[in-house]
């Protein structure tokens, strides 16, 4: 395995990671184990770490991986969650991508949880942004993947659906029985994102509230 460069603030990283779990399970779009969250660091890429409770996460149930192959680092001590080749995936084919967020909460798993947008042609590869669409769009949708997907096919599964997303879709995958992935160029970006899902839903998914500041989250 090659060396990897690390930001020089990987464990703030990992704090904030944690403190980001904690939230989205206070506000019910993390119940239990479900939902993970992934930031780049440098080289690698920064997960929640496998089958955890997203009320106690800390900074110790963080794990870096080698993007190339989604396994952890040398020294660390816990193994990336069962949803890794989905963000491996959107963090490798989408420009600026530096956050994925997924969530797992009721109603988030089956495109009727959305309303429904008018689909067109989708944009060619140098149009494609992480900015969110306009309000009555759909996110993309993925079928279900197997119980232990293969990373080099969910890649693939992935920028072809990408590549077929109608024009003004909100930066979101909808991935069957799996739930909603969103992304941005920060964590603010992707939670922001992950709103404009609850507000295009057909009925509240989660106690209504003002997109939340993650700067701000400490416990």
């Amino acid at each position: 395995m090659k060396p990897l460069y690390l930001r020089e603030d990987t464990e703030r990283q990992r704090e904030r990671l944690a403190a980001t779990a904690r939230h989205l399970h206070r506000s019910g779009w993390m119940p239990g184990t479900s939902g993970s969250v992934s930031l780049r660091s440098g080289d690698a890429v920064l997960i929640t770490a496998h089958d955890l409770d997203k009320g106690r996460m800390d900074a110790r149930d963080t794990v870096l991986i080698d993007p190339s192959e989604g396994l952890p680092l040398l020294g660390e001590t816990e193994w990336p969650c069962a949803e890794t080749p989905v963000h491996l995936a959107l963090h490798g084919y989408l420009p600026d991508c530096e956050t994925v967020v997924h969530v797992r909460a009721a109603g988030v798993t089956t495109p009727a949880a959305f309303a429904r947008g008018a689909g067109h042609a989708g944009p060619p590869a140098a149009e494609r942004n992480l900015r969110s669409g306009p309000a009555g769009s759909t996110p993309t949708m993925l079928p279900a993947l197997p119980a232990r997907p293969d990373p080099g096919r969910t890649a693939d599964e992935v920028r072809a659906a990408l590549d077929g997303t109608a024009a003004g879709a909100p930066a979101a995958l909808l991935v069957a029985d799996t739930g909603v992935f969103t992304w941005g160029r920060d964590l603010g970006e992707a939670l922001a994102a992950l709103d404009g899902i609850e507000e295009r839903s057909r009925s509240p998914l989660r106690p209504g509230a003002d997109a939340p500041d993650p700067a701000g989250w400490t416990r």
